[in-house]
């Protein structure tokens, strides 16, 4: 009797194994959103090479020497337009997915001339961050990790 039980048992844990092994519960979170997106990155590996040794302290200086390294900015304040969106559509090459995003960056962040409102202006942070919200609002269902 015990055997044709253990036998019974197992037979239902083999035949619904799937249910008994089921993906742990992320559970809510209040994480950033940005975090959910997995972008890839859209820097050249030289330039944030470059910025990243030392870093440059501050909330603006990294993102403006890898802007300027780039050839993104005409000069501190103003973006080079025709550069950062040749950057993007070959970037875009590489990564097909993407194209809803960079239309969305190219006229939400390029075409316009947005400010992020930091306590001092940096255009660099500026186009940065608008293209980092484009980007997570155009975020293909594959690259969504949350």
């Amino acid at each position: 009797m015990i055997r044709l039980f253990f036998f019974v048992a197992l037979f239902i844990l083999v035949t619904k194994a799937d249910a008994f092994v089921q993906a742990p519960n992320r559970g809510a979170t209040l994480k950033p959103i940005s975090v959910c997106c997995d972008i890839p990155e859209i820097g050249d590996p030289k330039h944030l090479a470059e910025c990243s040794n030392p870093r440059p302290i501050g909330p603006c200086n990294d993102v403006q020497c890898i802007f300027e390294k780039s050839g993104f900015l005409v000069d501190k304040n103003t973006l080079n337009k025709e550069s950062y969106k040749k950057h993007l559509l070959k970037w875009l090459e590489d990564n097909k997915g993407w194209t809803g995003a960079i239309e969305k960056v190219i006229n939400d962040c390029i075409e316009k001339d947005l400010r992020q409102y930091l306590d001092y202006p940096c255009k660099a942070y500026d186009v940065f961050a608008c293209t980092g919200i484009a980007m997570l609002k155009k975020c293909p269902n594959e690259f969504w990790k949350c």
